[in-house]
C-alpha cells in the first residue's frame, strides 16, 4: 500500500489527465512491453515462450524472492530474506537487488507483507514442487510469533502487532503510546490480525509447526472473546486498544471477511474454541456481512477501511477481492452469492475510475484500474492482477462468460509488467512507481494472485506440455513431480475436496490412499475426470473426499536422466537412498564442485534432496549464469524435490551446469548439494490464450439500481445494476453518490410496461459505458426518461458508440413527448472495437453552461434489435453548442 501523500508525487512526474476524456482504448506500450493484439483487437500475449505469459510471471516472481539478499543472525533475531524485515527495495536494469533504508511508516505493512510471503510460498510449492518455499515460510512465521506480539500484560495479551509503524527494522515490533490513527503510531488492526492468522494456520498445515498453530488459535480466542455482542453494531471495531483494557475503536466494514475466513480455517482444523466460541463469533461475523454490509453494497466505504496507513473510507482492492471469494466459499449461506459477488466486483470498476489521475479504463479490451479512487495515479497493474483471480472464479462458479473474459483480459494485460531480471513496471504507459520501491506488491502479491487466476482458468493460462497442480481444496503438504508419476499429499480432505491438475499426459491410473479412483464424466462422487486440450495437454480434476494421499500415473513425454548418467566432477560422490528416484543421488559439499548435462528440449528440471544442511550453487544455462541460485536448504530432509527449473527455452540443444558456492543461507548447517535426476522435454504444443472470448448474448443494465437481486422485466429478461462505466468525478470522490440516482426519480413512467427500468439512472457531464463482448454484430438500446426537467431544450445529449457520433444534442423530453415518459434509442450494425462496445454520453452546453447527460438503462445484444425512436435535437435558440469528438 502506498501513502496517500505519496500519491501527490504524480504531479512531479508529468501526468496530465482530463476529467471525462474519451476512452484510451489502445496504446503502443503497456507497462513494460510493446502492446500486442489478437485478430479482434483484444490484448494478446507479449511473451511467446511455450510455457506462456502467466507461468513466466510466476517464475519471475518466485526467482526474485528466492535470490533476494538474506540478513543473518548477527543483525536479526530470525535470519530471513531482507524483504521480511524491510519492504523497501531497489532493482537495477541488470537485475541487481539493493536493500535501501526504510522509514518507520513503511514498516507498518510488515505483517500484511508477511501474509503475502506465506501465501505466495505455500501456493508456489504446490504448483512447482520447489522446496525453497519452506525456508521463507519458516522464517516468516517464526519472526511473527517470536517478535511481533504484545506482551502478557497488554489488554489484548500476546496478539499480533499488525501495524508496527513504530517498529524498528530487524528487531521487535512495537506499538505506539496510543491508538489514534492520525498519529502514525503502531496499531493492532484486527482484520489484519486475521489476515495473518489465516496464513499462519496454513503454514502449520504445510509444515506442521504447532507453535504457529497455537499462536493463531490464541489470536482467534481473543477476537472471539472480545467481540461486540450488540447485534446493531459490527462485531469488531477496526482496532484493538493499544494500551489498557480489551476494548476496540474504529469502523470495521468489509475487512470482517478476513476475520470470518480465519475462523473458518481454524474450524476446519477441528478447533472451535472454548464452548464453541470460535463458531459463535464466526456466525456473528457472517451475519454482519450478510445482513448489514451486503444490503449496503453500493456504499463506497462498505468495501474499504482495510488499508493500514489511512482511514480508507473508499472501496479498495482487498475487501473487493476477499468478500466475493468468501461468498463463493459459502454459497449455501450467502444464497445470492452470484449477484452479490458480481455487483461488488463490477462496482469497483466504477468507484476506482473516479480518479482522473489514473485514466482507469479498458485498454485493448482489458480493464485496468488503480487500487482505489485515491491512489496511485497510472499505476494500473497490481489491482487487476489481484482481482482477476476472483473474476475468474466467478466466471467458473457462476458459469459466466462475461466474468471469465474480464478475468482473462485483465490478467493478460497486467502480466505485461515484468521482465526476466525481476524488474516490474506498474505504470500503464511504462515505468515503475509503486513496484519500484514496494517489494510486496512487485512480486509476492503478483505470485499469489497470478497463481490463483491460473488455477481457475488452467486450460488457457497453464504452462503448455508441463505438469502442475493448479488448484487444490486443501493445503498441499508434499508433492513429487516425477516422470509419468505425480504424487502429493494434502493436509485434509473434507467432503467435496477437488484438485485440478494440468498435465502433459492423460493418466492411466489415479489412486487415493492407495485405492483406484474411477474415471467419471463429472465429480458428483469420488473419482476423476479428464478433459483433453488441443495442444496435447489435459485437465485432470480429482475428487478425493477422505483421502489425502494421491498418485497419478501415465505416459509422460518428459525424459528422465538418472544421476548415474550425469556428468559430475571428482568432488561428487554417490549417496544411496531408497527414497531417491533410482535409489541414489550424487552429493557434493565443496566450492567449485560442478555438474553438467547437455539436452535437447524446451524445458528442464533438476531433481534432488533438500535438508537442514543444504548449500548454495550457481546455475548456468548455455554457459550463461542465471540470476537465481539453487538453495537446497529445507527445515526437514525431503527427496525428489525440484531444485531448479527453466522453461520457455527454444526447442534446441542446451546445456545445464551447476557450480557449488561452498556456502549456505544463514539458517543452514552445511553446504550439501544432492542431485538425484534431471527431467527435460522436447514435447511441443500450445492450447492458446483464449482469443475470441467474451459474452455474445444480451447484456442488460439499469443505472442507479442498488437492489441486490436483478430486475425481471415484463418479457422475463434480467437486468443487473449498471456499474461498468467510467466517470471522472475526482480523486477521493464517490462516483455513486455523485452520479447515481439511487432513489426513484419518478414513480409513474408512461409509454412502457416496465417503468422500473426508467425510474433511476446515471447523470454526469461525460460518461463512458464499456460493454465487454465477444466477436459479432450487435445492437445497443439506450433507455431514457426526462425525470428532472419539465420542458424541452433544457438538456442535450451527444452519443458516441466506439468513438463514432450517432446522435447530437438529443433532447429526451422532446423525443419522448413530455416528462416521465419512456423513450428508447436503438443503434444497430455495431461491431466491437478492441472487444468492447463503448457508449459515451456527453451533456451539451446550453447558454454557456455545461449540461449533464443521463441514461436510465442500456441493452446490448446480438443482431439488429427492434426499432427505436428518432431523436429530436434541442433547438438552436437554446444556445446549443456541439461536442467535439
Amino acid at each position: 500500500m502506498i501513502s496517500r501523500t505519496k500519491a501527490l508525487m504524480f504531479a512531479m512526474i508529468g501526468f496530465q489527465c482530463v476529467a471525462g476524456a474519451p476512452a484510451a482504448s489502445t496504446q503502443k506500450q503497456y507497462f513494460g512491453h510493446d502492446s500486442v493484439e489478437d485478430e479482434y483487437g483484444v490484448i494478446a500475449p507479449w511473451y511467446t515462450g511455450q510455457n506462456g505469459q502467466y507461468d513466466l510471471r510466476v517464475r519471475i516472481a518466485a526467482e526474485t524472492m528466492k535470490r533476494y539478499p538474506w540478513v543473518g543472525p548477527d543483525r536479526v533475531a530470525v535470519p530471513a530474506p531482507e524483504y521480511l524485515y524491510n519492504g523497501t527495495w531497489s532493482i537495477d536494469s541488470e537485475g541487481k537487488i539493493t536493500v535501501v533504508p526504510e522509514k518507520d511508516w513503511a514498516n507498518g505493512d510488515l505483517p500484511q507483507r508477511a501474509a503475502y510471503l506465506l501465501a505466495s510460498m505455500i501456493d508456489y510449492y504446490r504448483y512447482s514442487g520447489d522446496p525453497a518455499a519452506f525456508a521463507i515460510i519458516s522464517s516468516t512465521a517464526d519472526y511473527l510469533i517470536e517478535h511481533c506480539q504484545t506482551d502478557a500484560s497488554h489488554g489484548w495479551p500476546n496478539i499480533l502487532i499488525s501495524v508496527p509503524a513504530m517498529g524498528t527494522r530487524y528487531g521487535d515490533c512495537r506499538l505506539g503510546p496510543n491508538d489514534i490513527l492520525e498519529s502514525g503510531n503502531g496499531k493492532i488492526q484486527l482484520d489484519i490480525v486475521a489476515e495473518v492468522g489465516f496464513q499462519l494456520v496454513r503454514a502449520y498445515e504445510i509444515l506442521g509447526n504447532v507453535r504457529w498453530y497455537n499462536a493463531a488459535k490464541h489470536w482467534a480466542d481473543l477476537l472471539a472473546a472480545n467481540r461486540n455482542r450488540d447485534e446493531k453494531q459490527a462485531p469488531w471495531g477496526r482496532y484493538a486498544n493499544n494500551a489498557a483494557g480489551n476494548g476496540m475503536n474504529g469502523i470495521q466494514t468489509g475487512g470482517v471477511a478476513y476475520i470470518v475466513i480465519f475462523f473458518d480455517e481454524l474450524i476446519r482444523t477441528g478447533y472451535t474454541g472454548n464452548n464453541m466460541s470460535i463458531v459463535s463469533a464466526r456466525d456473528a461475523g457472517r451475519e454482519y456481512l450478510r445482513d448489514v454490509l451486503l444490503p449496503a453494497w453500493s456504499v463506497d466505504e462498505t468495501w474499504g477501511r482495510h488499508f493500514w496507513d489511512w482511514e480508507d473510507p473508499v472501496q479498495t482492492l482487498y475487501p473487493t477481492d476477499l468478500v466475493p471469494s468468501y461468498l463463493m466459499d459459502q454459497p449455501d449461506y450467502f444464497t445470492n452469492w452470484k449477484n452479490d459477488a458480481r455487483n461488488i466486483l463490477s462496482l469497483n470498476l466504477n468507484h476506482t475510475s473516479a480518479n482522473p489521475e489514473s485514466n482507469s479504463d479498458t485498454y485493448s479490451g482489458a480493464w485496468a484500474y488503480p487500487e482505489s479512487s485515491d491512489c496511485c495515479g497510472r499505476s494500473l497493474s497490481y489491482s487487476p492482477m489481484e482481482l482477476a483471480a476472483v473474476w475468474a472464479r466467478l466466471g467458473v462458479e457462476a458459469e459466466s462468460e462475461w466474468a471469465r473474459e474480464i478475468a482473462r483480459r485483465s490478467a493478460l494485460l497486467a502480466t505485461y509488467d515484468a521482465f526476466e531480471n525481476g524488474v516490474s513496471e506498474d505504470l500503464i504507459d511504462g515505468g515503475s512507481y509503486v513496484n519500484k520501491t514496494w517489494f510486496k506488491i512487485a512480486h509476492p502479491m503478483a505470485l499469489v494472485h497470478v497463481l490463483r487466476t491460473m488455477g481457475w482458468l488452467p486450460e488457457i493460462m497453464g504452462a503448455n506440455r508441463e505438469n502442475h497442480l493448479m488448484r487444490s481444496s486443501a493445503v498441499v503438504k508434499r508433492v513429487i513431480y516425477g516422470k509419468g508419476e505425480i504424487t502429493y499429499s494434502t493436509f485434509d480432505a473434507p467432503s467435496g475436496s477437488v484438485d485440478i491438475l494440468r498435465l502433459a499426459f492423460a493418466p492411466t491410473s489415479v489412486t487415493a490412499n492407495g485405492k483406484n479412483l474411477p474415471r467419471r464424466s463429472d465429480l458428483a462422487a469420488i473419482g476423476y475426470t479428464v478433459r483433453n486440450l488441443p495442444g496435447g495437454d489435459c485437465i485432470v480434476s480429482i475428487r478425493h473426499d477422505g483421502s489425502t494421499e494421491i498418485d497419478l500415473r501415465g505416459p509422460d513425454p518428459q525424459n528422465l536422466v538418472d544421476d548415474k548418467q550425469i556428468n559430475f566432477d571428482e568432488k561428487w560422490r554417490v549417496s544411496p537412498s531408497p527414497q531417491d528416484s533410482s535409489g541414489s543421488s550424487h552429493l557434493a559439499t565443496q566450492a567449485g564442485a560442478t555438474m553438467a548435462y547437455a539436452f535437447n528440449g524446451n524445458q528442464i528440471r533438476l531433481v534432488g534432496r533438500v535438508s537442514q544442511a543444504g548449500g548454495l550453487a550457481d546455475v548456468y544455462i548455455d554457459d550463461v549464469r542465471q540470476l537465481v541460485p539453487i538453495d537446497s536448504y529445507a527445515p526437514a530432509l525431503l527427496h525428489q524435490q525440484i531444485l531448479y527449473y527453466k522453461n520457455g527455452l527454444s526447442n534446441a540443444s542446451h546445456t545445464l551446469k551447476i557450480v557449488l558456492r561452498g556456502n549456505h543461507n544463514p539458517l543452514s548447517k552445511g553446504t550439501k548439494m544432492y542431485v538425484d535426476a534431471i527431467q527435460f522435454s522436447s514435447a511441443t504444443g500450445d492450447c492458446g490464450f483464449g482469443k475470441g472470448g467474451g459474452p455474445t448474448d444480451a447484456q442488460r443494465v439499469i443505472f442507479g439500481y442498488t437492489k441486490a437481486t436483478d430486475y425481471i422485466d415484463s418479457k422475463g429478461n434480467a437486468w443487473r445494476p449498471g456499474t461498468e462505466y467510467i466517470v471522472r468525478t475526482g480523486r477521493l470522490t464517490d462516483s455513486v453518490a455523485k452520479t447515481w440516482w439511487t432513489n426513484r426519480q419518478a414513480v409513474f413512467v408512461q409509454n412502457t410496461p416496465d417503468p422500473e427500468l426508467y425510474r433511476y439512472g446515471v447523470h454526469w457531464g461525460d460518461l463512458s459505458v464499456n460493454v465487454t463482448v465477444g466477436p459479432g454484430t450487435y445492437y445497443a438500446r439506450l433507455k431514457f426518461a426526462e425525470t428532472q426537467y419539465s420542458g424541452p431544450n433544457q438538456r442535450g445529449i451527444s452519443i458516441f458508440i466506439n468513438d463514432e457520433r450517432v446522435a447530437e444534442d438529443f433532447d429526451v423530453f422532446a423525443t419522448a413527448g413530455g416528462p416521465n415518459k419512456a423513450v428508447d434509442l436503438v443503434f444497430g450494425h455495431l461491431r466491437p472495437k478492441n472487444g468492447v462496445i463503448t457508449l459515451r454520453l456527453v451533456g451539451t452546453k446550453i447558454d454557456g453552461c455545461s449540461g449533464e447527460a443521463l441514461v436510465q438503462a442500456i441493452e446490448v445484444g446480438p443482431g439488429e434489435g427492434e426499432t427505436g425512436a428518432t431523436p429530436k435535437k434541442i433547438t438552436a435558440s437554446a444556445g446549443a453548442a456541439g461536442v467535439k469528438r
